[in-house]
């Protein structure tokens, strides 16, 4: 107790040094939470948009459709699998889903693109294509209408639609026949996503399944959504034993690279607090040397009069402690405080959104960080401040009672 005021009270002794090391851990702190809630709330923004606009958490195919997207290759009785599936737990969601791929026609130009056929009520049970279509751009498709199409605002660009106009919708039926029809542009969206938006139209189940001639009760996809993401790994092997006539994938199977930004957020994170911890270790042992050698004389009148090495080893260390925790309690507390404010005002990049869209970023971030993280944090400034505290704390052991008086 005796020494933990004593190092408590020498580290404020000079103020003007105090402040300045606990003003560079602080900002240090700050740079660095800071920067690691960017990168990761851009990272958990694009991994909860590519869930809801493009492929759920789990799907279902037929073993072979992904070998070449053959129409033929469906899943079979897809009523009595949505049914059982609804009974699951954890399973919140499923629809169906029609797929062909083919070209998209007007008469400005030609584009090849992914035809997606939705049944529009349980589609927006999952997805949420229906909520980036704004007021002055149509609507999610209308009810007792044929042939609509939602279309893309990048795939309009290219073709020079607009709501209302008709387009040619070209592919290959369920007999192996070129077959088509035109559909009326009933809707226009945005995602974040321009390389996915420009590829992607979305018309009715039932028209699509007319056209080519698709037998009832058959469809390409099944896509289910769960109360959380992180269950996927855990239920795909049940519901494969279940479902012997499918392929279920969850989707760190689906999209790789989903997996790999989260590793990469963990890399990322423990490399700039590595730098950062670093530079301020090696800050903290300058400071606490030039500490000893300014109070050799001090230090050695202490040991004089009866203070052991193994005290003054801990009182150094305790000093050195108290020095990074004030300074990394300030730069929590600020990093905290600013990371929820832009979590909640978002950081507007509009200035290169084309950018940011042509590789799937949103172009206003919310940068966010898990209260875990600061856990660690905390617990890595101790085990820093500990080893940057060992050099001077030795140097100071090294002091010889006699010598260090004889000035006196």
């Amino acid at each position: 107790m005796v020494l933990t005021k004593i190092a408590w009270r020498s580290i404020w002794r000079s103020k003007l040094r105090s402040a300045v090391v606990i003003f560079a851990i602080a900002s240090g702190l700050l740079g660095g939470l800071f920067s690691s809630a960017w990168i990761n709330g851009m990272a958990k923004q694009r991994v909860e948009n590519t869930f809801i606009y493009e492929i759920g958490h789990m799907q279902m195919h037929h073993p072979d459709y992904a070998e070449n997207k053959d129409v033929k290759k469906t899943i079979q009785s897809t009523q009595k699998k949505l049914e059982e599936l609804k009974t699951v737990p954890g399973i919140q969601a499923v629809t169906q889903r029609v797929l062909v791929t083919g070209m998209s026609a007007t008469a400005n130009k030609n584009m090849g693109v992914s035809i997606v056929g939705v049944d529009p009520q349980s589609e927006t049970d999952i997805f949420q294509i229906n909520k980036k279509i704004d007021s002055s751009s149509g609507v999610f498709f209308k009810s007792n209408k044929k042939n609509q199409i939602v279309i893309s605002r990048a795939l309009a660009k290219e073709l020079k639609a607009k709501l209302k106009s008709k387009i040619v919708l070209t592919f290959q039926d369920y007999n192996g026949e070129i077959t088509g029809a035109a559909f009326k542009v009933v809707g226009i969206y945005k995602t974040d996503n321009n390389p996915w938006d420009k590829v992607h139209v979305f018309v009715m189940n039932k028209d699509l399944r007319r056209i080519l001639e698709l037998p009832e009760d058959e469809s390409h996809e099944i896509v289910i959504l769960l109360d959380d993401f992180e269950q996927a790994a855990t239920l795909e092997p049940q519901l494969q034993s279940k479902f012997t006539d499918t392929k279920v994938e969850g989707w760190a199977e689906m999209s790789p690279y989903l997996s790999l930004m989260s590793g990469y957020m963990d890399t990322m994170m423990g490399l700039f607090m590595t730098i950062i911890l670093g530079a301020l270790g090696f800050g903290i042992v300058n400071t606490m040397l030039m500490v000893v050698l300014e109070r050799t004389k001090e230090l050695g009148m202490l040991m004089a009069v009866g203070m052991t090495k193994r005290r003054v080893f801990i009182m150094i260390m305790l000093e050195t402690i108290f020095l990074a925790m004030v300074g990394a309690i300030i730069g929590e507390i600020l990093s905290v405080l600013i990371i929820n404010y832009f979590n909640k005002s978002g950081i507007d990049l509009s200035f290169v959104a084309e950018g940011m869209e042509s590789v799937g970023y949103a172009a206003i971030t919310y940068p966010m960080l898990e209260g875990y993280r600061y856990i660690q944090i905390t617990i890595l400034v101790i085990i820093t401040a500990i080893l940057a505290s060992v050099y001077p704390a030795w140097k100071a052991l090294k002091l010889h009672p006699a010598e260090a008086l004889r000035s006196i």
